[in-house]
């Protein structure tokens, strides 16, 4: 079961400011309605079910915010695993963009032994993580099979080498500047590789270049207002933060990172940016990984029950591979009352956003690749649900 929606996104071709791009959503926002008056433990088995382009993600947020709602303290095996699941997933979206996507923006078909590969290991992942199911169940108590996800990192890191970077993670996350980036993507010839070329031969690098506004670490309070106010609708469905649209993508999560901030053109970061932030976070997901496993071998966390932030609501949070999801829930006489998701697609494609200031300068650019662009542009963004794309 899942709930499809669609973006509609038109792109008016022209010099200078008359250029423009339009993004209609068509996303279900009334969904999680169908969550009212059932027990929060259904609502946490479906959650990553309706929600599954990132059910793992979903399911941790569903699991959280309940929690929070019902004083529930969260195993730290528990939430570590679930941690673990939602890295996973990131894991799998992030090589399917760069396995499968980037060859189709290049007219070239996708690997399927790689992409293979791919989907084997994250099935090793969750049956690793989550092989009795009940992950997401309020209050559950978890084990997983640790040598299995050593095992699974370890070929994870294999896999890397082999299909993305050439070298190990490791060592490309040394590569600091554009030149050393050129240097990467001139020596071989995988998709990633391919890529860049093609990028920095058309003098692409800094098309749609837009500064990082990024979601802030907002307080529970003030989210709950928002999305139990009497303007929350809106909020779900078109999100601001103190006026402002605001962007929740690998590249808002690794602005700081040294290669990327080389990357900038002093207004901001254009598509190669945004196409290089998610390697840059796939590099370093092994190593979190590894982080993760040696925190539960060395007991440092002890549960936690983190108070409601107003009587049987909940408030929660998970990075998802596209950004951050928000859950919020309200719970009242053992049942779920109101259900409030919003997810990374409303930040990023927001009709003033990100995205649709980025396509408006590739409209305006006056390249003839402009609609290639446009969809690699998409792409870096990474919406939840199908697009269409009318250039004008």
């Amino acid at each position: 079961m899942t709930i499809a929606g669609r973006l509609d996104i038109d792109l008016t071709c022209r010099s200078g400011p008359s250029a423009s791009a339009r993004i209609a959503s068509r996303r279900p926002h009334g969904v999680t309605r169908m969550f009212r008056g059932r027990r929060p433990a259904e609502v946490t088995r479906l959650v990553p079910l309706v929600f599954s382009v990132c059910g793992m993600a979903q399911g941790t947020a569903a699991a959280t915010a309940c929690e929070r709602a019902l004083g529930i303290a969260t195993f730290s095996e528990t939430r570590r695993i679930r941690e673990f699941l939602t890295l996973a997933e990131t894991v799998r979206e992030h090589l399917l963009r760069v396995v499968m996507d980037w060859p189709r923006s290049m007219a070239t078909a996708p690997d399927p032994e790689t992409l293979r590969q791919v989907m084997e290991l994250d099935q090793r992942f969750r049956k690793a993580l989550a092989g009795g199911g009940t992950v997401f169940e309020p209050g559950a108590v978890m084990t997983c099979d640790i040598a299995a996800i050593e095992n699974a990192v370890a070929d994870l890191r294999d896999l890397l080498e082999a299909v993305v970077f050439g070298e190990p993670a490791e060592t490309w996350l040394t590569r600091g500047t554009l030149a050393d980036l050129g240097a990467w993507a001139d020596a071989g010839m995988l998709p990633s590789q391919l890529l860049l070329q093609q990028i920095l031969r058309s003098d692409a690098l800094q098309v749609g270049s837009v500064s990082i506004d990024a979601v802030p670490d907002i307080d529970d309070v003030e989210l709950a207002g928002a999305l139990f106010g009497d303007d929350a609708e809106r909020f779900i469905a078109l999100p601001t933060w103190e006026g402002r649209p605001r962007e929740t993508t690998a590249l808002s999560r690794q602005a700081r990172y040294p290669l990327i901030q080389a990357l900038g053109d002093g207004r901001g970061h254009g598509i190669g940016a945004r196409l290089i932030a998610r390697l840059v976070e796939l590099a370093g997901l092994p190593d979190r990984m590894t982080a993760l496993i040696e925190a539960g071998s060395n007991g440092s966390e002890g549960d936690a029950a983190i108070d409601a932030c107003r009587a049987g609501i909940g408030i929660a949070r998970s990075e998802a591979a596209r950004g951050r999801l928000i859950h919020g829930v309200e719970i009242q006489h053992g049942v779920v009352e109101r259900y409030l998701i919003v997810a990374p697609t409303e930040w990023n494609f927001h009709p003033e956003g990100a995205a649709a200031r980025s396509l408006a300068l590739i409209a305006g650019s006056g390249r003839n690749d402009a609609r290639g662009l446009a969809d690699l542009m998409i792409t870096a963004f990474d919406p939840c649900v199908e697009y269409s794309l009318a250039v004008h």
